[in-house]
């Protein structure tokens, strides 16, 4: 059975495969021999001659006419390229006679050769490389305006980070400490939470880091001032934090707010329970003795 593209060939009579290698041959001076180089195979040739009758003749010889005028490929199977890589064909040559008395016999030779698609041209290959280079420049250069813009204006970090969680990896510890620093007479401690938080949620670690930065910039105790002044708690503004990824310097400035919160509260009672007592109405006798006074 052969078969070239939908056209079986019933009345083959004769085909031959032409399989070669392409050696070069290297010449050793004084040796006897020589050395070959193996550039690969050459295309494999297929010749067939046989016979192509009935009622569908005149339509099989149109479609092989048409296939080898534009050299169109076609696919090829046949028993006796079992095994082979060989599965299109381009009719190199055509050969077609009618046979004498018989209306609808013709006599054909057909010359074959194996079909390998061209090779990817390195602009084709190189496309999805350019076009994933161009998203990620495009997605760091978006990146990198968001965090100009957050250093510029620190309120503006949480609702960033909101609306595009990526931009954490575009912003420096160091540099967003510096810009929250130079702001804190502009934010309440609501913001400083939130900003932590978002942050926080997203690189526990960059959290650290920016408390480390505020550390060494001096601002840790204008922050400090800040959370008891407004009665603020950093770890109930933290909802999102990973405490046991803090670091040091984050976990003893929360552990020391909450120290002097609860010793502010201690102060102000002590200070209402002296302004009672001056404020207590004593019955007379009680309250000579208490003042002092004698009888």
């Amino acid at each position: 059975m052969v078969r070239i593209g939908k056209i079986e060939l019933k009345g083959v009579q004769n085909l031959h495969t032409e399989e070669a290698r392409s050696l070069v041959e290297q010449r050793v001076p004084e040796q006897q021999g020589s050395v070959f180089q193996d550039l690969g195979r050459e295309p494999v040739t297929v010749v067939i001659d046989g016979l192509l009758f009935g009622d569908e003749v005149m339509s099989a010889l149109e479609t092989l006419r048409v296939a080898h005028a534009k050299a169109q490929p076609q696919s090829f199977a046949a028993d006796i390229v079992v095994g082979s890589d060989l599965t299109d064909v381009v009719i190199e040559d055509f050969r077609v006679r009618q046979v004498a008395g018989y209306p609808d016999r013709y006599r054909f030779s057909l010359r074959l050769r194996e079909h390998v698609e061209p090779p990817q041209s390195t602009a084709t290959a190189m496309a999805p490389v350019n076009q994933d280079i161009a998203g990620d420049a495009a997605a760091w250069n978006e990146g990198a305006i968001g965090a100009a813009g957050v250093l510029q204006d620190p309120a503006s970090l949480t609702q960033a980070l909101m609306d595009n969680p990526a931009l954490i990896h575009n912003l420096d510890a160091d540099a967003l400490g510096d810009a929250i620093g130079n702001s804190l007479d502009e934010l309440d401690s609501g913001q400083l939470g939130g900003m932590i938080d978002a942050v926080g949620a997203l690189d526990p670690s960059k959290a650290s880091g920016l408390f480390d930065a505020l550390g060494r910039a001096g601002n840790l105790g204008k922050m400090l001032s800040k959370y008891l002044a407004e009665g603020a708690n950093l770890i109930e503004q933290l909802k999102n934090f990973d405490w046991s990824r803090a670091g040091s310097l984050m976990r003893a400035f929360a552990g020391g707010l909450d120290f002097l919160s609860a010793l502010k509260n201690v102060a102000d009672k002590a200070g209402q329970l002296v302004a009672d007592i001056g404020n207590l109405e004593l019955p007379p006798e009680l309250n000579r003795i208490v003042r002092g006074e004698r009888k």
